[in-house]
Formats: structure tokens, C-alpha cells, sequence
């Protein structure tokens, strides 16, 4: 379980990362961000002919993985709102004839979805620890943006792309993506790490051979962690992972 989570230091403020990343930090192979990451600015210039067949195309890549109630739920919206987006195209516009007929095919798509969802099982709750885990990482500062995703997974992605939390029944597991440049965490993905392990299994956040752990993760030694400990690490050639079991 996820025990006291509003409690943590970590929700409250990332200014005290604690033991992990102040270890980790203090390494000195562990290499500095290479500079802050790209803002995603929002524009609405964008013509309804743009912005409906934006909207479409989105609905399609959507669809390639949904599955349960709530993910053919999206691709429904998704395609209504690009039939509205397209129905707007003024009769004056060069693009009106191909947004008719666009909305017309996507009305046929909506149907499909609508049938889809009809077919579909519900999404399967998570876990009561899952649930608070999520809640505390939505609040916690940096935060995390969830939706559902594939495989009736519960993805949480950090604003700036370092990190993705993938939540299921019974474990979360954070991904740290590993950039060509540089095999080890940068410094904001170490506090990203450490304000999961605090949130998530907060009695092994501490123990010596976690941190023992994450140094050989580290290094691309194997990890040394007890068979009977709730944390898993893996270090793959695109990303490091750490995996946490939410119920006993």
C-alpha cells in the first residue's frame, strides 16, 4: 500500500528530495540537463479546415490502440469534435467541398467508435494504493497529467517530457528515458525518481541497498536488491525503470 502520502515532504514541496537524490546528485558522472526543454506553445490561428482534420487525425492514432469503455469514449469525442471543427469551414473557404466531404467520413468513423464503445469492457479500477499514488503525484510538485492509456494502463506524464508513470492494479512503474548523449539520469530525472520511490514505497526509500541499487543502475551493474523488496530496477539501452508493487 501507499501509506501516507499527504504527509510527504515531497508533495508538499521537491525542495528536499531526500537521501536518494542527494547521493545520486553527488555523483560525479552524473551529467547536467543539456538546457531546458522545448515549450509546447498553443495557438488558436489555426482555420477550422486545420483544426478539424488535426482533430481527425489525432482520433485515428487514438483508435490504432483503444480498447476498453473509456478509450473508445475519447475516439468518439475526438472524431465529433473534428465534425464540428469541419462543419464550420466557411462556404467561401478553397477547402469547403473536401471539409464536407472529410465530415462525412468522419461521421462514418464516429459510428464505428460508437459501436466500439458499445462492444467495449469497462476500464478495470485501480487499486486503492494506485489511486493515491496517482492523486499524490498529480499534486505533488513537479506533477504529473494522467490519462488512461493502452492495455488498461493509468499513464502520468511529466510537463517536460524527463519522465512517465505507468500505473496498473497491483504497480507503478516510473520510465526514464535515456538520451543517446547521455546513459545517466540528468538531474531533474534523479528528483523525478526520488519523488516516486518517496511516494511509493516509502519504507524502502530509505534502505542502503536501494541506494546501493540505483548506483549500479547507474553504472550498468547489475542491481543488488533483495528478492523480497517491493522495487524493481531495470536499466535498458532507452530507458531506465523503476518498478514499484502498489498491493502486497
Amino acid at each position: 500500500m501507499v501509506p501516507n502520502l499527504a504527509k510527504s515532504s515531497l508533495v508538499k514541496s521537491i525542495g528536499g528530495v531526500g537521501a536518494i537524490a542527494a547521493v545520486l546528485i553527488g555523483m560525479s558522472y552524473l551529467p547536467m540537463a543539456s538546457g531546458p526543454a522545448p515549450e509546447l506553445t498553443l495557438t488558436n490561428s489555426s482555420s477550422p479546415w486545420q483544426q478539424g482534420t488535426d482533430l481527425g487525425w489525432q482520433a485515428a492514432v487514438a483508435a490504432q490502440t483503444a480498447q476498453t469503455q473509456t478509450d473508445w469514449q475519447q475516439v468518439s469525442d475526438l472524431w465529433g469534435q473534428a465534425i464540428a471543427a469541419l462543419e464550420t469551414v466557411p462556404a467561401t473557404d478553397a477547402n469547403s467541398a473536401q471539409a464536407q466531404a472529410k465530415a462525412e467520413e468522419y461521421r462514418g468513423n464516429q459510428a464505428i467508435a460508437g459501436d466500439r464503445l458499445a462492444e467495449a469492457s469497462p476500464a478495470p479500477s485501480v487499486s486503492t494504493a494506485a489511486s493515491d499514488l496517482q492523486t499524490a503525484l498529480a499534486t505533488a510538485e513537479p506533477a504529473f497529467t494522467f490519462s488512461p492509456g493502452p492495455n488498461a494502463r493509468t499513464v502520468g506524464r511529466s510537463a517536460d517530457g524527463l519522465a512517465t508513470v505507468e500505473l496498473v492494479s497491483d504497480r507503478a512503474t516510473l520510465v526514464l528515458p535515456r538520451s543517446p548523449q547521455g546513459k545517466t539520469p540528468t538531474m531533474a530525472q534523479v528528483v523525478y525518481a526520488s519523488q516516486f520511490l518517496a511516494l511509493a514505497a516509502p519504507e524502502a526509500n530509505s534502505q542502503p541497498w536501494l541506494l546501493e541499487s540505483l548506483r549500479n543502475v547507474q553504472r550498468n551493474q547489475p542491481p543488488t536488491i533483495p528478492s523480497e523488496a517491493p522495487v524493481t530496477l531495470n536499466a535498458g539501452a532507452e530507458s531506465l525503470t523503476i518498478t514499484v508493487m502498489t498491493e502486497p
